[in-house]
């Protein structure tokens, strides 16, 4: 069954139908800079009722508008000057929110073309990781999904680069919905039948209902068990509402779907987080346990999250395991699996079988 791809749907659009461009300024200097920008440029231009400059876009997207603007304002005030273009002559309401941007974004977006490009013309892929059981290492429980980006050229664009562009131009929580669509395609056109990890930010979990919708909706068209897939929340830790997480991730398993989390760190307030979340996993970055003074205190947290999920029936998944000391001292403090390079590299194929 084909996967819905509306990665465009969420993307910011140039249209060509003639609007309205909004601007707030941060002080009045910054505002009067532009107006009297304007009016040598005799552009038309008025005030809206909620303080904005509102200027007439009767040619379409005011692409050279922006870059105008943008060259007019300090850094400073590029960044914190919002603005929005807005087809037709309606007032703005609660929907055109998520649409707002700063002057400095927009640039920036400009600058990173390649990555709306990447978008729009799909060219994400999903690779592979797999998450194999502790102590039988040849027998894979599922895997985790890693986006990776391809150029114009074929070549392969690291998530990374791909997020450090998104962040610049304030597409972050476009490029993450596109990436978990990614994985649940990538998947499904490999007919791979076991648990996949796909990972989920706190960003999303704050609009969740929103952010999660296209997924939800691959998933199901895609004829995926919900069961087997689980919503991996990296950076938990760094959640603003605990209680919000907590209420998103029983949302996520009444619906059917199964919940981890990720970048679990050592300290005190990792072993508060899983008390009060519950998920069904927890994965212990291997990372924080290498090297340094703080090796030994690390290690002794990570050994008491281990005796927390296991006492509270939580499988754990111990992950960046490098070599086979790590992965025996994981065995040793009951890890249920684990996963990282000593294990398997990510792949383009989902992982079939691993020797003994």
């Amino acid at each position: 069954m084909p996967i819905p791809n509306p990665q465009c749907d969420d993307l910011p659009t140039r249209p060509a139908a003639s609007g309205r461009l909004f601007l707030w300024f941060p002080i009045g200097l910054a505002m009067r800079k532009v107006r009297r920008y304007l009016r040598d440029t005799d552009r038309v231009f008025g005030t809206s009722s909620t303080g904005a400059l509102v200027i007439d876009g009767q040619a379409g997207y005011p692409d050279e508008l922006i870059v105008d603007i943008t060259d007019l304002l300090t850094p400073d005030e590029a960044a914190d000057t919002r603005c929005l273009f807005k087809v037709g002559n309606e007032d703005l309401d609660v929907e055109d929110i998520p649409n707002v941007r700063t002057v400095a974004q927009l640039q920036r977006l400009r600058e990173s073309g390649w990555l709306v490009d990447m978008l729009r013309t799909n060219r994400l892929t999903s690779v592979f990781q797999p998450i194999v059981h502790a102590q039988e290492t040849s027998r894979v429980l599922g895997h985790e999904m890693f986006l990776r980006g391809i150029d114009r050229s074929g070549r392969t664009v690291s998530p990374g680069a791909l997020f450090d562009a998104a962040r610049g131009c304030g597409i972050v929580s476009e490029l993450d919905s596109a990436a978990r669509r990614t994985a649940i395609r990538s998947a499904a056109s490999r007919s791979e039948r076991r648990p996949l990890f796909v990972n989920v930010t706190p960003d999303a979990i704050g609009d969740a209902s929103r952010a999660m919708e296209s997924t939800i909706t691959a998933v199901d068209a895609a004829g995926i068990p919900r069961e087997r897939v689980v919503f991996e929340v990296i950076e938990a830790e760094r959640a603003a509402d605990v209680r919000q997480l907590r209420t998103v991730l029983d949302s996520f398993r009444t619906a059917g779907f199964r919940v981890a989390l990720d970048n679990i760190g050592c300290a005190d307030s990792s072993l508060s987080l899983i008390r009060h979340l519950r998920p069904d996993y927890v994965k212990v970055d291997m990372e924080q346990l290498r090297g340094g003074h703080a090796a030994a205190s690390e290690s002794r947290g990570a050994e008491r999250i281990f005796d927390l999920a296991n006492r509270l029936r939580i499988q754990t998944i111990a992950e960046a395991v490098e070599t086979g000391e790590e992965l025996e001292w994981n065995q040793e403090r009951g890890a249920t699996f684990v996963q990282g390079y000593y294990i398997a590299r990510p792949s383009a194929e989902p992982v079939r079988g691993l020797a003994a």
